[in-house]
């Protein structure tokens, strides 16, 4: 065993599902507000109760949490530590489309012009970049929306086959060890 083992936390598609989930926590972050945004100086009209019921469709607006927040801000630390700025265009670009903001994948490539293929083979190579430096620099995975594959290939899908029950570490003939000096008949003595 080497004195100092390689570090291998990230992965190329540990970084893609960051940096998707970076684009989706921007689009829940407040937009800046402009004057029409708060509508109108008039007061709202005064209605009776029973007018009153469902006159106005409710709102609920989702926001992210602050953990989403810090790992979004931590994520654009990273494409903006790219070199290349055509690169980040592409990053964000691309994290965009895949979220559902803006264009389409299909459009993208053919604005940067290259195929489907060529743009996902550049995006891996962009995230396999990003996650090298990560584990040069020793940054630990902290979770997210989707743990990093260990290993590779088919050892990276698999699952542990140890059972989920409490005995799993019983052979399957064990038996119970009966202490002979207990006293043959347990009762339960109820405390009032």
């Amino acid at each position: 065993m080497s004195a100092n083992p390689r570090f291998e936390d990230w992965t190329a598609k540990a970084v893609e599902h960051r940096i998707i989930e970076a684009a989706e926590t921007l689009a829940l972050c407040p937009r800046a507000l402009g004057p029409k945004a708060f509508g109108n100086a008039m007061p709202e009209p005064l209605r009776r109760q029973i007018d009153a019921y469902a006159s106005n469709a409710p709102r609920y607006r989702r926001r992210p949490s602050a953990g989403a927040i810090d790992r979004m801000e931590a994520c654009w630390t990273w494409i903006n530590a790219l070199e290349d700025e055509a690169e980040r265009q592409l990053l964000y670009g691309w994290a965009r489309a895949k979220c559902g903001r803006g264009r389409s994948l299909r459009s993208l490539a053919q604005l940067k012009g290259v195929s489907g293929r060529t743009l996902r083979r550049e995006i891996t190579r962009i995230c396999t970049t990003i996650a090298a430096s990560l584990n040069h620099a020793h940054v630990p995975w902290q979770g997210g929306p989707a743990e990093p594959a260990r290993g590779s290939g088919v050892e990276a899908g698999k699952r542990a086959d140890t059972p989920k029950y409490s005995t799993h570490w019983r052979t399957p003939d064990a038996r119970p060890e009966i202490d002979p000096s207990l006293p043959p008949s347990r009762t339960l003595t109820r405390l009032i």
